[in-house]
C-alpha cells in the first residue's frame, strides 16, 4: 500500500466514525466498514514493514518464539499459530539465510543424528531487533500524529476491545437444547 494509499484508508475512517455510541444495525456494520479499512491500513503498513526489515510476519514471529525459548521447529510452529508440518519450512528457510543456527539436544550422544534444535544467531538477533526498532518508531510516529489525549483514549479502547474479546459471553457458552 502506497503512501497516498495509506492516508486515503485514513481519511475514508475520519470520515465515517460516528460520533454518538454504537446502537443499532446501521452503527454496527459502519464500525464494521470501519475496522475493515484500519485492518487494510495496518496490513499496508505491515508489508511496508516487512519490505523495509526483508523478514515476512510469520518468520518475524518465528525469530521472535525461537528468541523466547522455542527450540524445536514444532514448538516454533506452535508458537506462531502454524501447524507443525509448517515449522520446518520456515525454521529451514531462516537457517538457510542465517538467522537461524541449528545444535543438537546437550543430552543426545556424540554423532547421533542430524541437529534437530535451533537458536537465534547474531544475524537473526540483529534482525530480530531491527523489525522490533522499525514497529516502536511507527508506532511512536503514529501516536505522536495524533497527540497525547487521542493516544491515551486509543489505548483504553484497545484494552477494553481487548477485555471484551477475551471475555465469554453467555451467548458463546450456552450449549444448543439437546447437544
Amino acid at each position: 500500500m502506497t503512501g497516498v494509499a495509506l492516508l486515503a484508508a485514513r481519511a475514508e475512517v475520519a470520515e465515517r466514525s460516528p460520533v454518538h455510541p454504537v446502537d443499532g444495525l446501521t452503527d454496527v456494520l459502519g464500525l464494521l466498514d470501519d475496522l475493515t479499512v484500519l485492518g487494510r491500513v495496518v496490513d499496508g503498513l505491515a508489508r511496508r514493514l516487512d519490505d523495509v526489515s526483508g523478514v515476512r510476519p510469520g518468520e518475524l514471529q518465528a525469530l521472535a518464539a525461537v528468541a523466547e525459548g522455542a527450540e524445536h521447529p514444532r514448538a516454533v510452529a506452535r508458537r506462531t499459530g502454524q501447524v507443525d508440518e509448517a515449522g520446518p519450512a520456515t525454521v529451514d528457510q531462516l537457517v538457510r539465510r542465517g538467522l537461524l543456527g541449528r545444535h543438537r539436544h546437550p543430552a543426545s550422544p556424540a554423532g547421533a543424528g542430524e541437529a534437530s534444535l535451533v537458536h537465534l544467531t547474531e544475524a537473526g538477533r540483529v534482525v530480530l531487533d531491527q523489525a522490533e526498532g522499525l514497529q516502536i518508531r511507527v508506532l511512536g510516529a503514529l501516536l505522536q500524529q495524533v497527540g497525547d489525549a487521542e493516544a491515551q483514549r486509543l489505548r483504553g479502547t484497545v484494552r477494553t476491545l481487548g477485555r471484551a474479546l477475551a471475555a465469554p459471553t453467555p451467548e458463546s457458552v450456552e450449549q444448543p437444547a439437546g447437544g
